[in-house]
């Protein structure tokens, strides 16, 4: 699988990188599908942290931006979210890249890596909502704290009985990360 020393050929990493893309936004679309607006996992924020660790801080920020950028697309939700979405979703990758960029994907803790795709998912959701806030005019500091808010009560887009979604959500992603990582650190060194 790894040529020229151990590092991928540009071929591969572009390969990597439109699988990683198309997994995280036909997934995104699969959720939505089946649930509708309602959020429990992040798709794209998974494949946008995995990309980032496993193959560099660039792949990364180009499948944060493109997961967000095509599935808003296809769903048919394009809007000043998708712009910002898909610009922090980039800094998420690109970030996570740079976070756990080691040779030895085998000595990241699961643990460490739970809380820190925990604390970036939940940064994620909360500059998301910030900037959107700001966007439309709102006052800096209220919108931060609508922003906070609006995670931990129910809303229409959790179908107006889940209580915690942005922690929820923010959970079942870091949990898949940190599983995956595993899995795949595991096996690409067989």
């Amino acid at each position: 699988m790894l040529r020229n020393n151990g590092r991928l050929s540009r071929t591969q990493k572009i390969t990597y990188t439109s699988l990683l893309i198309a997994l995280a936004a036909s997934l995104r679309l699969v959720k939505y599908a089946l649930f509708g607006p309602v959020q429990f996992i992040n798709f794209p924020g998974i494949f946008t942290i995995l990309g980032g660790i496993l193959f560099g801080p660039v792949t990364g920020g180009a499948v944060g931006v493109a997961s967000y950028l095509i599935s808003d697309i296809i769903v048919g939700l394009p809007g000043p979210w998708t712009a910002v979405n898909s610009l922090m979703m980039g800094v998420v990758g690109f970030g996570a890249g740079l976070l756990w960029n080691r040779k030895d994907k085998n000595k990241i803790s699961k643990t460490g890596m739970l809380i820190g795709c925990y604390i970036i998912m939940f940064a994620f959701d909360v500059v998301t909502s910030w900037v959107l806030l700001v966007m439309i005019g709102w006052d800096a500091i209220y919108a931060l704290v609508i922003g906070l808010l609006g995670l931990f009560i129910p809303t229409p887009a959790s179908g107006g009985w889940m209580v915690a979604v942005g922690p929820i959500t923010e959970f079942t992603t870091a949990s898949v990360i940190a599983m995956l990582v595993q899995v795949l650190a595991r096996n690409r060194t067989k």
